[in-house]
């Protein structure tokens, strides 16, 4: 079942673009044209029609279908957040487009899950039951600190949490995560104040094999 979000005004959630995301049917996906969760509609490399704005702000997508980094959300991307996602993709190794890798797809909900989590505001059964409504996060070190937590609940002991570095794929002191999913980055961050707008991409791996420099 592919999970959905319901939008709804507030802080930055587990969505796109400065929006909070109330779950619906227990479940989380974020709902943008190229969005990491999308794994059954259109994308930039799906749909056969590829405009200009859309081939200026992605990386070249060889034959094989594959790039070094995905903008998240090219047709929407009035925050400029598409050229910091891609400013260290000639470093990386490549990563398929989202849609083309059910597995890793599937993997990628997964995680932003387990994010969207950390900032559960209302849950069904106690504290550590099932989100039950929206999920907040912003740029902080508290927030860095509950999806570090989060994260590592879920599995991800090796994710990387922080605020963004000048040399990271975000805006400076962003709250970005990266977990390694085999040999691609599953990436995401929320903005500072004031958009506060959360985006999810793939990369693919720094010369070292981190998803973020050390």
């Amino acid at each position: 079942m592919v999970p959905t979000f319901e939008p709804s005004a507030g802080r930055a959630g587990s969505g796109a673009r400065g929006r909070k995301w109330r779950l619906v049917g227990g479940a989380v996906r974020r709902l943008s044209v190229a969005s990491l969760s999308l794994v059954a509609s259109c994308g930039v490399a799906s749909c056969g029609v590829v405009t200009e704005r859309e081939r200026d702000l992605a990386v070249s997508v060889p034959a094989g279908g594959v790039s070094a980094a995905v903008c998240s959300d090219p047709l929407n991307d009035e925050d400029g957040h598409c050229a910091l996602e891609l400013k260290d993709s000639h470093r990386r190794t490549s990563a398929p487009v989202a849609g083309q890798d059910e597995a890793l797809d599937e993997a990628a909900v997964a995680v932003h899950r387990w994010v969207h989590d950390a900032g559960c505001v209302e849950r069904t059964t106690g504290a550590d039951g099932p989100c039950a409504g929206a999920g907040e996060l912003s740029a902080t070190e508290q927030d860095v600190a509950e999806v570090r937590r989060s994260l590592a609940a879920g599995g991800y002991r090796e994710a990387v949490v922080r605020l963004g570095r000048d040399t990271d794929p975000t805006l400076p002191g962003a709250l970005i995560y990266a977990v390694r999913v085999g040999e691609v980055c599953v990436l995401g961050d929320v903005t500072p104040p004031p958009d506060e707008r959360w985006h999810e991409w793939y990369a693919g791996l720094l010369p070292d094999g981190r998803c973020l420099d050390a």
